[in-house]
């Protein structure tokens, strides 16, 4: 079996502090124990799964880290129909592009990745976002704490960032509240998208807001029917539902309730 080896990727912020703590290789990290936050999920002829770690460092708090590795996990693509490609590497590439283009999400740490075919294993390695909650978590929360005013203003700025995704040609391919991230919920909301491993270039504006949405809308517990209508209108940038924007809303909902 031939055998391949990418060059790791550390990035400028985090290479120091994982110098010091002898992680910034392929096998120091593949070595490296964990606790799975679940069991890793075996599919895809193979396995993959997540845990978070704590890195000592010059700061009060330590540096929390999410580790993801994965063999055998892989999926055919145009350029590599045969032996594949792990989906940890489309999931890198699609974390640095938003980076470049100011879009919030994990910054990743470390990338590597090892052997072909049968051997095929990933790492990836990203900063935890420590003061962001997970969309479904903390709408119960919010029910709670504040009023409707300021759920529509989360709401409505949900819907800003997910448009801003899509209008870079990606369609996510599993939008869950859980996949949602928000930070200061209460006053100014900040969005983040985080588990890009299934992302995909959709060149139809219709395929990524009809796949996307109806995924959400299906998993979006809670929302009420006059949120879900001022998300899907802010998110089409519309004041009244249009014959297409109406037809597409039809679609979604549709979609959401098999």
């Amino acid at each position: 079996m031939t055998t391949s080896f990418t060059s790791p990727f550390a990035s400028s912020r985090h290479a120091p502090i994982l110098k010091r703590h002898q992680l910034n290789s392929f096998d120091a990290v593949w070595d490296f124990e964990i606790q799975w936050f679940e069991e890793p999920n075996q599919r895809r002829g193979g396995w993959s799964g997540v845990g978070r770690i704590a890195l000592e460092n010059d700061n009060p708090s330590p540096l929390f880290l999410f580790v993801k590795k994965q063999q055998n996990h892989g999926r055919k693509t145009l350029l590599h129909p045969l032996s594949g490609e792990p989906t940890f590497r489309r999931e890198f590439a699609w974390l640095q592009f938003l980076e470049a283009h100011h879009f919030h999400a994990p910054k990743v740490a470390f990338y590597a990745e090892r052997g072909t075919g049968e051997n095929q294993r990933a790492v990836l390695m990203t900063e935890a976002l420590t003061e962001y909650q997970p969309l479904d978590v903390l709408s119960d929360d919010l029910r709670a704490k504040v009023g409707r005013q300021q759920q529509m203003v989360l709401i409505r700025k949900v819907a800003e960032e997910i448009r801003r995704f899509h209008d870079f040609g990606l369609v996510h391919r599993a939008l869950y509240p859980k996949h949602i991230f928000v930070k200061n919920a209460e006053g100014a909301p900040e969005i983040a998208l985080i588990d890009l491993e299934k992302a995909r270039v959709s060149r139809w504006f219709f395929f990524r807001a009809f796949f996307d949405l109806a995924a959400l809308n299906r998993h979006a517990e809670g929302w009420r029917l006059t949120q879900r209508l001022a998300f899907f209108k802010h998110y089409m940038h519309i004041e009244k539902l249009s014959f297409l924007s109406k037809v597409l809303c039809r679609l979604i909902i549709k979609r959401s309730r098999r």
